[in-house]
């Protein structure tokens, strides 16, 4: 008897918590590219020379590489590696940070021109 009741139990609050919406005030939806480079990419890569992953790229590749808006030659398969495991001092990016649709829109705003 205790097991089934605990067994009911444990079956209605999967129940209730699965049928939970985000809190008012919370966008559920997933992150544009553009918000996406924004929040997690922008303080270290932006144009120009102020963003410390910026000048390092531009030190390796040179400054026509530099910036990652717009780099059409950038492998998806690499990016997806490098923000999930990070590089040198870029921390990677958890899917609880950046889902894979996120990173997939990411992706392909850092690739239009």
């Amino acid at each position: 008897m205790r097991r089934t009741l605990g067994l009911i139990l444990l079956a209605a609050s999967v129940g209730v918590a699965a049928s939970e919406t985000a809190p008012d005030g919370i966008d559920a939806r997933p992150r544009s590219g553009e918000k996406t480079y924004g929040l997690f990419c922008q303080g270290c890569h932006k144009p120009g020379t102020e963003g410390p992953g910026t000048r390092v790229l531009a030190d390796r590749l040179g400054w026509d590489k530099a910036p990652l808006k717009g780099r059409q030659d950038l492998d998806p398969t690499y990016v997806k590696h490098v923000v999930r495991r990070g590089l040198i001092e870029m921390a990677p990016l958890r899917p609880t940070d950046i889902t894979d649709e996120e990173l997939d829109a990411l992706i392909t705003y850092l690739r239009q021109p």
